[in-house]
């Protein structure tokens, strides 16, 4: 439909390009592709991309803490692509408490069974997937939240949720993860396990101040609004 349309179409892609997918994006030349992040288009060259708009969320609402309680935080689905089992191996070399507040999907039972269930302490707690007032009063007293993903993640919200809490974020440099974390800012860009453990012993150096400041000026629901107005624009004139 957006092919033959005579008038602008502009769409966003919010899921990864694959090769499933890809070339009918390919082939979408009368559509104008918006993307997530710079990092998403990488693995679709030749579509008729338009521009990025970063995704936003209205947290002004989120709790705020100037202080924390100590322990590392991950946030998400426990599934092999976002590396749990290495925030886990993280958690035990350092001696950290962590707390999983996740989902656990029925496609992901063997990867938990293999790579979480058996580690499972009172050090490492899975608490299960929590609602939103929970996650953000457990972002907002975690010493840092860890995102060690193993896949090219288009756009990752937990990692702007933390910062708005003035959590300080510590992820692996995959897809758009250098997009979304200022390092020395908001946390830590790191390659493996290693250099996370260096930036957690590290963190104490973030401001969670400037955490909470950098994300509600960058990533907050008017600033995404008033790029998709401007793509508009681009389009109409």
């Amino acid at each position: 439909t957006a092919n033959i349309a005579t008038t602008p179409v502009l769409a966003t892609m919010h899921g990864a390009f694959n090769k499933t997918n890809r070339k009918l994006f390919q082939s979408m030349r009368g559509a104008n592709i918006a993307s997530i992040s710079q990092a998403q288009i990488f693995s679709a060259p030749n579509i008729n991309h338009i521009g990025t708009v970063y995704n936003g969320l209205p947290m002004e609402h989120y709790p705020f803490s100037d202080t924390h309680d100590g322990y590392l935080l991950y946030v998400g689905r426990l599934s092999l692509e976002k590396g749990v089992h290495f925030a886990i191996e993280v958690a035990e070399q350092l001696d950290m408490p962590l707390i999983l507040a996740a989902k656990l999907d029925p496609i992901d039972m063997q990867y938990f069974k293999a790579y979480i269930e058996p580690r499972l302490s009172n050090r490492i707690q899975w608490v299960g997937e929590v609602n939103e007032e929970e996650r953000n009063k457990l972002m907002s007293k975690a010493k840092c939240f860890l995102h060690p993903v193993t896949w090219r993640e288009p756009f990752g919200l937990t990692l702007i949720e933390a910062a708005a809490t003035g959590c300080p974020v510590i992820a692996f440099n995959r897809g758009s993860i250098p997009e979304i974390i200022k390092t020395g800012v908001t946390g830590f860009v790191v390659e493996d396990v290693d250099s996370m453990i260096d930036a957690v012993e590290g963190i104490d150096t973030i401001s969670r101040a400037a955490c909470r400041e950098h994300v509600l000026e960058n990533f907050s629901a008017k600033k995404m609004a008033d790029k998709y107005e401007e793509l508009y624009k681009k389009l109409v004139v």
